[in-house]
């Protein structure tokens, strides 16, 4: 009977002892889901992007010169204006360095130009393959300029950026002009600017038979027929060749330069 008792009172203890340990574990597992959301409340939300800033922003916003462009800035420091700023410290410093400098031209040669201020001393800037050149509002090569040009120069660290020139048109510069506006050959041109209206004659001559031969297909001895006055080329050619106009046109422009007599 004895035996009986302590063995039951053996299960009962091994009971409560196991059903202890089952209840502790439960309270554990219960209090780490709090635990979890209370971490999961504590962290922060994800904080938006920072605005990306250009080159071209800026630029824009450090800026002030007159005649400089961001684009003419971005060319010289070889930078893509849309880019993000690698450094954007860096590159505010480099547009406060930038400086003008106004006067005459003095010499100018591919390595670099030498500009004398009203009362100042002359001093010389280095080009550099990414320096912009404009004379008389058109960009060009340091050998169009011209000694006695106003300019107008931007520079960084003794660099040309960019040079405003401005003087009288050359000669070449109207051949140019003329040459494009007209469509003549600059040679022609050239002898007009000249004065030699003599060769002028024969070339231009020369210049519209070649054109009326090459364009339109009208044979060689009809042109010359038609420039040497001759006007009994046979009206099956004048119809074939389309030459009524022309003949008409050319016929008025020699009665207009004949020079008309008074009788004494």
């Amino acid at each position: 009977m004895k035996k009986t008792l302590l063995v039951l009172l053996i299960i009962c203890v091994m009971s409560g002892v196991f059903l202890t340990v089952e209840i502790l574990r439960t309270r554990q597992n219960t209090a780490k889901v709090p635990e979890i959301n209370a971490i999961e409340k504590k962290e922060e939300p994800i904080a938006p992007p920072t605005p990306v800033i250009t080159n071209r922003e800026i630029i824009a916003k450090n800026l002030t010169l007159d005649n400089l462009t961001p684009e003419d800035v971005a060319y010289f420091l070889n930078l893509d204006l849309d880019a993000p700023a690698s450094s954007a410290e860096v590159l505010e410093k480099n547009l406060a360095k930038l400086t003008t400098f106004s006067g005459l031209l003095q010499s100018a040669s591919k390595d670099s130009v030498t500009i004398a201020p009203l009362f100042n001393a002359p001093e010389s800037f280095a080009f550099l393959p990414t320096s912009k050149i404009e004379r008389n509002n058109d960009e060009v090569l340091w050998e169009k300029l011209v000694k006695g040009d106003r300019v107008d120069l931007i520079a960084l660290d003794g660099q040309v950026v960019k040079m405003v020139s401005s003087g009288l048109i050359t000669n070449a510069e109207l051949g140019e002009t003329v040459s494009e506006a007209t469509s003549l050959p600059p040679e022609l041109v050239d002898k007009l600017l000249k004065g030699d209206l003599k060769g002028l004659e024969q070339d231009a001559l020369n210049s519209v038979k070649t054109y009326l031969t090459s364009y339109y297909g009208i044979p060689a001895d009809a042109v010359d027929a038609i420039i040497n006055g001759n006007f009994t080329v046979s009206q099956e050619t004048v119809e074939q060749l389309l030459l009524g106009k022309l003949i008409g046109v050319l016929g008025n422009t020699q009665s207009s330069n004949v020079t008309p007599t008074t009788e004494s």
